[in-house]
């Protein structure tokens, strides 16, 4: 009897150990109760239903051992969806409006820290010492600089705690931290200035990369350094209210940030992307037009939008000879970047064209890239059935 007790324990121990994180089944209002009671803070995970990056976390981060037996013992731990019952005027209160946000609130309900954004484990473990950190808490920090601190070391601390929580005012603070720096060339320096500079033509230091641009794509590589801009250029264009189909009030904005055959490029872009899912059937009929006068000359435009534009033309389309082009783009797209979208494309095409062993062999390859990548595959297995039918 003694022994089975004793496995039993063993047992429960390990299993509550290993469970992760336990999230309160309860109000928040009980859960700032305990935590008072407890003299603990309150880890909140404010969720939504449809973002994968929760669901990430919660299937990844959460369910980790070393996380669970930090946050179990550290925290009284609520998850809340945002969208929800009592989440909605907690949204509100606690200024929500990214998912995931990870906020750490003590038992008076005061907002002591926060992060925006999923976190992979390591990250996640240091973020929740930094919120029992007191020179590292937000809420600290805000008071130090309101007191007038400005020591360099304190202002770079600051600005990766404001940028990490989503706080608007994040590249002020790292522009008076490059303002106590002689030589802003330094690999370290321009590495802070990419990471924690406002994408946009706003910030001084957005503006500095932009005028080094060699150095920088040296420094972070083509492909971060093209998304920053293209991130940048996009919301300036929001900001300035330009429409996505005005052609040349686009090609003159994107001109700020890339050449003139980008800039051109991804004024076309925009354009078409406007018009393709237009439900004007001669709207429709002028994106078939121009398309392809614009495709002809095989721009550098990205697998996305090749496969974007043969998908649409294999969905609104049966022209036998367009369908073909539309081959040809899926092709373009697939030889830039192979994966379950631009393969389903292709399978599609091919079995519109009538073409069944090469829709059989695309549809199937499409399944087991979908579900490598963790896509839902179960329209190509419709089309595959088809295919099979024939």
């Amino acid at each position: 009897m003694k022994y089975t007790v004793l496995l039993f324990l063993a047992l429960y121990m390990n299993v509550s150990f290993s469970q992760g994180i336990s999230f309160e089944s309860t109000s928040f209002q009980s859960a700032l109760n305990k935590a008072k009671a407890e003299n603990k803070m309150i880890f909140m995970f404010a969720y939504s239903t449809w973002s994968k990056p929760c669901k990430w976390m919660t299937n990844d981060v959460f369910t980790d051992e070393r996380v669970g037996a930090y946050f179990n013992d550290k925290f009284i731990n609520v998850k809340v969806d945002m969208e929800r019952g009592e989440g909605i005027d907690l949204a509100s209160n606690y200024d929500v409006n990214s998912y995931p946000t990870l906020l750490f609130i003590n038992g008076d309900g005061e907002l002591i820290h926060t992060s925006v954004g999923s976190r992979p484990v390591d990250d996640f473990l240091d973020l929740g010492l930094a919120a029992l950190d007191p020179d590292r808490q937000l809420t600290t920090m805000n008071r130090r600089f309101d007191s007038g601190e400005r020591n360099s070391e304190f202002l770079k601390l600051y600005t990766d705690a404001l940028t990490s929580a989503g706080m608007k005012n994040f590249d002020e603070i790292a522009q008076l931290y490059m303002d106590t720096q002689s030589d802003w060339s330094t690999d370290d320096n321009m590495q802070f200035i990419f990471d924690y500079s406002k994408a946009s033509l706003d910030s001084k230091l957005f503006q500095y990369t932009l005028r080094n641009e060699k150095a920088f794509i040296t420094l972070v590589g083509q492909e971060k350094y093209d998304e920053k801009v293209k991130y940048a250029a996009e919301a300036d264009r929001a900001k300035a209210g330009i429409a996505r189909d005005d052609v040349e009030k686009l090609k003159d904005h994107y001109a700020k940030y890339f050449s003139t055959e980008i800039a051109h490029n991804l004024a076309m872009i925009s354009y078409f992307n406007q018009i393709m899912y237009h439900p004007d059937p001669v709207r429709q009929e002028q994106f078939l037009v121009e398309v392809q006068l614009f495709l002809a000359g095989k721009p550098d435009v990205g697998a996305r939008f090749y496969n974007a534009v043969a998908w649409r033309i294999y969905e609104i389309s049966n022209d036998r000879i367009l369908l073909t082009k539309a081959v040809e783009w899926a092709f373009l797209s697939m030889e830039d970047s192979r994966d379950s979208f631009n393969t389903d494309t292709m399978a599609s095409l091919q079995y519109k064209l009538g073409n069944m062993d090469k829709a059989k062999m695309y549809a199937q390859e499409s399944i087991e890239l979908a579900k490598r990548e963790g896509n839902d595959y179960r329209a190509t297995e419709e089309l595959l059935y088809k295919i099979n039918l024939k």
